[in-house]
């Protein structure tokens, strides 16, 4: 029947979402506390069976996305409504509501992974394509959503009126960046086999890219 077919679609989807309270942390705190080994993680499991890939964490994507979202609930609850969405100049008219703010900063901030991750292919003198780019991008998944969650909070602190927020803000926006270059450099040493010489501009010239488009992007939608 139908019925039964749609129940137990809702019985899998609703499980698979309730699974995320006990795996997101468990996810964000192997990311950040060993971001190469639960990158080496993420290579390894694409090698199973679609059934039986990432066990003991979210997917990589997923956890991304998850992260664009936990981050986006945080600054409603503590600054209230985006810029984007009053604003009526520019751009930003095609943004009129939370939802359309959400899927443009999932777009945006995927932005990190999919760069890093097309460099990392160019530095292993692999040829860019849809193959070549899933492994790499499951990896700077894991990688970037811990900076794209200290970004977020930081941009959510600058817009609170303590005054001592934006100092601090800034400071962590920068260590977190810092961190990132250091960890993504590390990573292209591993997997690509280059050398430091190379592989620390590569990591510093794609974080510092993604950095100014979205900020070109902020900039035309015309919000703080």
């Amino acid at each position: 029947m139908p019925f039964l077919h749609v129940a137990r679609s809702l019985d899998d989807l609703l499980y698979e979402i309730m699974t995320w309270l006990i795996f997101y942390p468990v996810t964000l705190w192997r990311s950040v506390r060993h971001p190469l080994r639960t990158m080496e993680y993420a290579r390894s499991e694409l090698g199973k069976e679609p059934g039986t890939q990432f066990r003991e964490t979210l997917r990589p994507p997923i956890f991304l996305l998850v992260t664009v979202m936990l981050a986006y609930v945080v600054e409603l609850a503590a600054v209230g409504e985006s810029a984007v969405v009053t604003s009526d100049s520019g751009v930003a008219n095609l943004i009129d509501d939370d939802q359309s703010v959400m899927i443009f900063r999932i777009v945006g901030l995927a932005l990190f992974p999919v760069v890093l991750a097309a460099i990392e292919a160019a530095l292993a003198r692999q040829p860019v394509n849809r193959h070549t780019l899933q492994e790499p991008f499951y990896a700077q998944c894991f990688l970037a959503a811990p900076l794209v969650f200290a970004l977020c909070l930081a941009t959510t602190g600058v817009r609170r009126p303590e005054q001592w927020l934006e100092p601090a803000s800034f400071a962590a926006a920068v260590l977190a960046t810092l961190l990132y270059i250091c960890a993504e450099a590390a990573w292209l040493v591993r997997s690509t086999k280059s050398a430091w010489s190379r592989a620390l501009p590569a990591a510093v010239g794609g974080t510092l890219g993604c950095l100014v488009v979205l900020g070109a992007v902020v900039w035309l939608l015309g919000a703080d």
